[in-house]
């Protein structure tokens, strides 16, 4: 499990800023983020949302298939928790999940896109993400990993998504590491 202020920690320092490495991105950000939690003390498990921008607040929400209430009336975790930095606009949903944290990258993939280059841009902006989430981890005492291989059109189900707008890009989980023996150093 991890602690809620260390969890809400990694949600603060995956927002951009104008601050290192944040710097290194010249694209403006187009990655929200959808966690899956499930060992985060004090915290409901299920599915959140985190926009990462002002455009991505509205418009991803907005995306979700119309008929879809999974993240209806937008109720954001700082509704319902004090300790939750309401900055973060961080969106709730229940479903359950496996380690203290999983998330997929969902990029907006048709802005992104649209100039025949934007896909490079997303993939740094991913790895931007993820090598914060590393950082972050190893600070709060436990390990990330990165997903490259994972099915992005369930991801897509559960999310509520259809069409090329947003489209998964990356995933990552942050949890106790459990050593395998079978891989040599």
């Amino acid at each position: 499990s991890l602690s809620k202020p260390a969890f809400y920690r990694m949600l603060d320092a995956v927002l951009p800023r104008p601050q290192s490495p944040w710097l290194a991105q010249q694209a403006p950000p187009r990655i929200p983020l959808l966690f899956f939690v499930l060992r985060v003390e004090g915290l409901a498990s299920g599915l959140y949302l985190l926009p990462r921008s002002t455009v991505a607040a509205t418009a991803l929400p907005a995306a979700l298939q119309p008929a879809d209430q999974r993240f209806a009336g937008r109720r954001t975790v700082a509704d319902f928790d004090p300790e939750c930095p309401a900055h973060l606009g961080l969106i709730h949903q229940d479903i359950a999940s496996t380690s203290a944290f999983s998330l997929g990258m969902l990029g907006e993939f048709e802005a992104a896109t649209a100039d025949g280059h934007g896909y490079r841009e997303l993939l740094r902006e991913a790895g931007l993400v993820g090598q914060v989430l590393y950082l972050e981890a190893e600070a709060a005492g436990v390990r990330g990993t990165g997903i490259g291989c994972f099915f992005d059109d369930p991801v897509h189900q559960v999310a509520g998504l259809s069409g090329q707008r947003y489209q998964s890009v990356y995933h990552f989980t942050v949890g106790t590491p459990i050593t395998d023996e079978r891989i040599e150093t």
